[in-house]
Parts: C-alpha cells; sequence; structure tokens
C-alpha cells in the first residue's frame, strides 16, 4: 500500500519530486568534486616526493657487507632492499628499504638495526613520504592532523548540504500533512509515515546520486586538466595526473546518501510526530503571530518589499536555516582558503627562510659534487648578478649527554629544541647537521 502511494504521489507531484531531485544531484556533485579534488591533491604531493627524494620508506647504514642486504630481503615486512649507489662509499653502505605493511615501518627498522648489528641512530625514515600516507612516529607528540582536516571540511560541507535540501523535502511532506492526518486517525503508526517517506526519498535520489557522483568525477578530472594547463611552464612543476581510487567513490556515494536520508528523515521525524488532530487542522507554519510591518523593506521595494518581509517573518525556521547553510558553506571554503595560505607560509618559513636568502633564480643539480660542477665561472661572470653555488651535504654530529648547556636544558632539553632532528642512544645525543659546502668565490660573496 505505501509503496503504491509513494509511486502515485511522485507521478502525479512532478514539480515538488523535480526540486528533489535536483537538490540530490547538487549534493552528489558537490561532494564527488570534493573527494575527488581532495584525493587527487594528495595524490599529486605523493607524486611529488617520490620524484624529487625516491620511494623509499627506511634507510639504513653502516660498515657492513653487502650480503647482509639479501637478510634484509628475507625480513618477514620488508618489500625491497636496494643499495643507494649514490650515498655509499668504500666504509659505508646505506641501504633504501620498502615495506609491504607501510604502517609497520617504525616499528620493524629498529629490529633491521638490532639484526645487522648496528645502532639505531644509523636508521633515517622517509618522513616526508611517510607523513603524506598519515604514517607518523609513534613519538612524536604533535603528529599532523591533516586526516582529521580533510574529514572535518567534509562533515561541514555534508551539514551545510543538509541544511539546502532539508527545504526540499521540507515542502513536499509539509503539503501532505492532512493526508498524513487522515491515515494517522485510521491507523497508520508513526513508524510506518516515517518509513514511506523515507522510502520516498530513497526512491527518488538513488539516481541522481550516483548520476552526481560521476559529474563530479568528471569536474574533477577537468579541473585537474585547466591546472595543468594555467601551470604549464612552471619550473620545477610535474603535470598532474588524474587519479581516482573505487574507494572515494564508495565514500562519495556513502557520504551523499547518508546526506540525503538525513535531509529526508528531520522532516519526516517532526511529520510522524504530529497528532491527527494537529495534522488534520493543518495549521501550517506561515501564520504570523501579530502582524508586523517591514518598513525598511517597503521603503526601499514598495508593496513587493513588505510581502517579502512578512513571508520572512512567517517562516522564521527556514530563513535561519538557509542563513546558516550559507555561513557554513562560506566557512568551509574560508577554510580551505586558509589551508592552503597556511601550507605556502610553512614551507616558505621552514625551507626558504630558514635555509636561504631571497633569490630570483635557484637551479638543483641532482647528485652533483661542487667540484665537478664546471660552469662556476660562466656564472660568476654573468653582468649584474650576485651569485652563490654550494652543495648541501647531510651529516650527524654527537654530543655528550653532559656537555648540553644549562639554557638548553630549560628549554626542555635537546629533544624539544631539535625535535625529530635529535636521537639519543647510550647516554649519547646523535644531532642531523647538515653541511653547506661553497668554493671561494661564493664564500667571499
Amino acid at each position: 500500500m505505501w509503496k503504491d502511494y509513494s509511486i502515485g504521489f511522485i507521478k502525479k507531484n512532478r514539480a515538488s519530486s523535480v526540486s528533489v531531485l535536483v537538490a540530490a544531484f547538487i549534493s552528489a556533485l558537490f561532494l564527488s568534486l570534493l573527494c575527488g579534488l581532495f584525493y587527487n591533491f594528495w595524490n599529486y604531493e605523493i607524486e611529488s616526493v617520490v620524484l624529487e627524494e625516491g620511494n623509499w620508506q627506511g634507510r639504513i647504514s653502516g660498515a657492513f657487507e653487502e650480503d647482509k642486504v639479501s637478510e634484509i630481503e628475507n625480513f618477514a615486512n620488508v618489500k625491497t632492499a636496494i643499495i643507494n649507489e649514490d650515498l655509499s662509499d668504500d666504509q659505508t653502505l646505506v641501504v633504501d628499504i620498502c615495506f609491504d605493511n607501510m604502517r609497520a615501518v617504525y616499528q620493524d627498522m629498529p629490529l633491521i638495526a638490532q639484526q645487522l648489528g648496528v645502532p639505531e641512530t644509523s636508521v633515517s625514515y622517509h618522513e616526508s613520504l611517510l607523513s603524506s600516507y598519515f604514517i607518523n612516529d609513534p613519538q612524536d607528540s604533535n603528529p599532523p592532523l591533516l586526516m582529521a582536516f580533510y574529514l572535518f571540511v567534509l562533515l561541514l560541507v555534508s551539514v551545510s548540504l543538509i541544511l539546502i535540501i532539508h527545504n526540499s523535502f521540507a515542502v513536499s511532506m509539509n503539503a501532505r500533512v492532512h493526508q498524513f492526518g487522515i491515515f494517522s486517525s485510521i491507523g497508520a503508526t508513526p513508524g510506518q509515515i516515517r518509513t514511506c517517506l523515507l522510502q520516498e526519498a530513497a526512491m527518488l535520489c538513488v539516481i541522481p546520486v550516483l548520476i552526481g557522483s560521476i559529474v563530479g568525477i568528471a569536474l574533477t578530472f577537468g579541473a585537474i586538466q585547466a591546472v595543468n594547463i594555467l601551470a604549464d611552464g612552471i619550473v620545477g612543476r610535474h603535470e598532474a595526473a588524474f587519479a581516482y581510487h573505487p574507494l572515494v567513490f564508495a565514500v562519495t556515494i556513502l557520504t551523499s546518501f547518508l546526506t540525503v536520508l538525513i535531509s529526508a528523515w528531520l522532516p519526516a521525524r517532526k511529520l510522524s510526530k504530529m497528532t491527527p488532530l494537529e495534522a488534520i487542522k493543518n495549521t501550517g507554519e506561515l501564520q504570523l503571530k501579530r502582524r508586523k510591518k517591514s518598513r525598511i523593506l517597503a521603503l526601499l521595494f514598495g508593496t513587493e518589499g513588505e510581502l517579502a518581509g512578512n513571508a520572512l517573518k512567517a517562516q522564521k525556521k527556514s530563513l535561519r536555516t538557509a542563513t546558516l547553510s550559507l555561513t557554513l558553506s562560506f566557512l568551509g571554503f574560508a577554510l580551505m582558503l586558509s589551508f592552503f595560505t597556511l601550507s605556502g607560509i610553512s614551507t616558505n618559513h621552514t625551507y626558504f627562510e630558514r635555509y636561504q636568502d631571497a633569490w630570483d633564480v635557484m637551479a638543483t643539480l641532482e647528485d652533483t659534487r661542487i667540484e665537478d660542477f664546471s660552469h662556476t665561472d660562466e656564472i660568476h661572470a654573468l653582468p649584474d648578478t650576485d651569485s652563490v653555488i654550494y652543495q648541501k651535504a647531510n651529516a650527524v654530529c654527537s654530543i655528550g649527554a653532559d656537555a648540553v648547556s644549562e639554557e638548553v636544558k630549560s628549554l626542555g632539553g635537546l629533544e624539544t629544541v631539535a625535535g625529530s632532528d635529535v636521537s639519543m642512544a647510550d647516554g649519547i645525543y646523535t644531532i642531523q647537521a647538515p653541511i653547506v659546502i661553497m668554493d671561494d668565490s661564493s664564500f667571499a660573496t
């Protein structure tokens, strides 16, 4: 009976049904676009790290023979173990390691070091890559909250869409208050009324949600291509490749259906709680308790403005809902802009400002020693330029625990000052200390 009633109502009331269809389509489209862009930005960040730094996850160095590499490969969770020829020398062998289960890297690397008989200070982690996969050092007291931020923005957008779609369902359902009052008076339970309304919502929204999700994927692809066109020619940037994972599609569909069902459940719950007498009387929400004149709107727009003002006063709840929805939408947009701005500021602070002065042009030659660079004189001879040529090398400094000054201890110790760049074993601090190597001309400059 309820199924036939729902189908009949949908066929006879095409206008209200179309409004619900459009609302569900737009909701799924925006959620699909949001999830798709997030996934592609995340995938592009990982590609950038791999291209610039390699895809190794853990690195171990020490004075051991090459046959030890086979022992590393036989470790239970190790996927590959490859000798890094660029970093290895006659005295030290450097091995790059990848794992089947990347999330166990912080547990397995110390065990591998113990098996090889080298100290834990010889172990390093590809933190930029691991953090992109949301894998953080268990001992880090301040892990990144990027995933939490993504989920918060997704929740914010979903709540905003719920508030918007809720009105479409409310208009359709409130038009039948009198009918449901009659059904309730002849024995229909509140649960049956809710089920009927949610059944209608599901019937109306299945196809729009699927189409909206697919269109959102297409818009994501178009956005990635547009970014590639606009950013074409930027030095050091690799072209973004469109990527999509079935799990992203599943999350989009699930979030869209939950958004639509919650939007339908809110007015359905309210409607099912009405007594038969209230439903049959159907006083509605458009009754003004007392007449108020909208003087400002009447002055600005005349009779039309006064009518609009009275309508807004009669539907204060809908007005508050629309206002809150728009506020949440702008808040989500502002949060995304703030996130990308703060990311740029963080990069500026941690790299450009910390290690370099301002420059106009910077060229990086990978795996090239400064003594092998043969164009030094040509660069210094360029007119109106101040050139600095340097090589960066990674080094380690060892400091005894008793050599730490009282000033550093008062700040919380080396662990607080240097963070993850310092480790301690057997009373000796090991601190990562990058060295900048320059030729005479650059040093004099």
